[in-house]
């Protein structure tokens, strides 16, 4: 279950950092990246939500708090890096 819970938590981290990528991309009007990963992170959170409810009550709340804790770790990384975002 520990496994399970960091590699949610990493899981949450690089989501928040493609999604602030994306965001960068939108805003750059480049339409092939921002394509890409808007399919990108469509996917990965769909399956995600598939595995975050696919849990028992009791397990899917921690697995819920460790992917919504590395979004916030994902979103603090992504907004300290040089130059306000990934590159």
């Amino acid at each position: 279950m520990i496994l399970q819970l960091f590699l949610l938590f990493l899981a949450g981290i690089i989501i928040d950092l493609l999604v602030t990528r994306y965001t960068k991309a939108v805003a750059e009007k480049k339409i092939w990246s921002a394509t890409f990963l808007s399919g990108l992170v469509t996917f990965v959170n769909f399956l995600l939500l598939t595995v975050l409810i696919s849990e028992n009550s009791f397990n899917g709340i921690f697995n819920i708090m460790a992917y919504a804790g590395g979004n916030t770790v994902g979103t603090f990384f992504a907004l300290k890096m040089p130059f306000g975002g990934i590159a």
